[in-house]
C-alpha cells in the first residue's frame, strides 16, 4: 500500500447543499444542519479526514476562485463536486454552469485527484406538509415556474451525466434519488423549504456516494 494513500482525504466543495443547510421552519425554528461529509467522516473513520467545504450562497464562478485552495492545495484523493443551485436561480446559463464545473472536474483530474460529480437536486413550492396528500405528494400540481426550474437541472444534470461518461468519473445522481418520480419535483420526504433538502436528504447522498464510490475505494485501499 503506498503511502501516497494514507490517510485517505476527501474534500466536498460546494454551496450551502454541501453545508447540509437547513432553512428555520414553523415546527424547528434553529435547525442545526448536518453536512452530507460528517456521516462520510462517521463511516471512514480514522482512515481518514473529510474536509467540508461549502460556502452559503455561491455561484459555480465564486467557487472557481476558491478552487485553490480549498481543493487543489489540500490535494485529497477524492473531490465531491455539487454547485449551480445559486446559479440557477439568478438565471444563469445551464452551459455557463457546465463550463464551471467542467473546470473543476479537468483541473482535479490533472493534479490526481478523483472528481465526483454530484446532480444538482429537484426543487418545489415551498409549503406545509399538511397542504399535501396523506403520502407527502404533490399530486402532481406544479406551477409554471416549478416546473421550468426542474427543466433546467434536467438540462443540466444530463450534461453534467454526459461530461462523467466521457471522462470516465462518477457522476451521483441525487436529482433522481429524492425527486418524485411523476412529477420530477423535490420529493417532500427529502424537502426543507422546497430549495435546500432535509436532514433525511444529506444522508441519502452520503449513503449513495457510500455506497456508489468510496466502499470500494477504500476496500482497495487496504488490499
Amino acid at each position: 500500500m503506498s503511502d501516497h494513500l494514507l490517510p485517505f482525504n476527501i474534500v466536498c466543495f460546494g454551496d450551502s447543499l454541501t453545508l447540509g443547510y437547513l432553512s428555520p421552519t414553523r415546527h424547528l425554528p434553529f435547525p442545526e444542519g448536518i453536512p452530507y461529509g460528517s456521516y462520510l467522516q462517521e463511516w471512514i473513520g480514522n482512515r481518514g479526514q473529510v474536509l467540508v467545504r461549502g460556502v452559503c450562497g455561491e455561484t459555480t464562478q465564486d467557487m472557481r476562485r476558491r478552487f485553490h485552495a480549498d481543493v487543489l492545495e489540500p490535494l485529497p484523493q477524492v473531490a465531491i463536486f455539487l454547485g449551480g443551485t445559486n446559479d440557477l436561480g439568478l438565471g444563469i446559463s445551464s452551459s455557463e454552469i457546465l463550463g464551471n464545473l467542467d473546470f473543476f472536474y479537468e483541473h482535479a483530474q490533472r493534479h490526481g485527484i478523483l472528481p465526483v460529480a454530484v446532480t444538482v437536486p429537484s426543487i418545489r413550492e415551498d409549503v406545509e406538509q399538511n397542504d399535501h396528500s396523506t403520502d407527502g405528494s404533490s399530486n402532481g400540481v406544479i406551477s409554471p415556474a416549478i416546473k421550468r426550474a426542474i427543466a433546467q437541472r434536467v438540462t443540466l444534470n444530463q450534461a453534467i451525466t454526459k461530461l462523467g461518461s466521457q471522462r470516465h468519473f462518477p457522476v451521483v445522481d441525487w436529482f433522481t434519488e429524492t425527486c418524485e418520480p411523476e412529477t420530477q419535483a423535490l420529493a417532500i420526504a427529502y424537502s426543507n423549504d422546497g430549495l435546500h433538502l432535509a436532514t433525511t436528504g444529506y444522508r441519502r447522498l452520503a449513503e449513495m456516494i457510500w455506497e456508489q464510490v468510496l466502499a470500494d475505494l477504500l476496500k482497495k485501499q487496504i488490499d
